[in-house]
């Protein structure tokens, strides 16, 4: 049974990082999570960078969507 994981903003912006953790999920050895605030918290800080990557970029993690966080996750 794969871990499940919250993947915050700082860990979606950087490009590799981004890459490498989504591609760890894909292989199944963590559940990804994030949610609609983390998506939107990563499209700022790309938006402040323009020159370095585009919004499409941003949007690209799939479905892991989790509604329900605050209560779930203590927030």
């Amino acid at each position: 049974m794969a871990f499940t994981v919250v993947y915050d903003a700082n860990v979606l912006y950087p490009n590799t990082l981004r890459d490498l953790l989504i591609r760890i999920a894909q292989s199944g050895l963590v559940q990804a999570k994030w949610t609609n605030e983390i998506l939107d918290e990563t499209i700022t800080a790309i938006d402040r960078n323009p020159a370095r990557h585009s919004v499409r970029e941003a949007r690209a993690p799939p479905q892991p969507h989790e509604r329900g966080h605050q209560r779930r996750l203590g927030v």
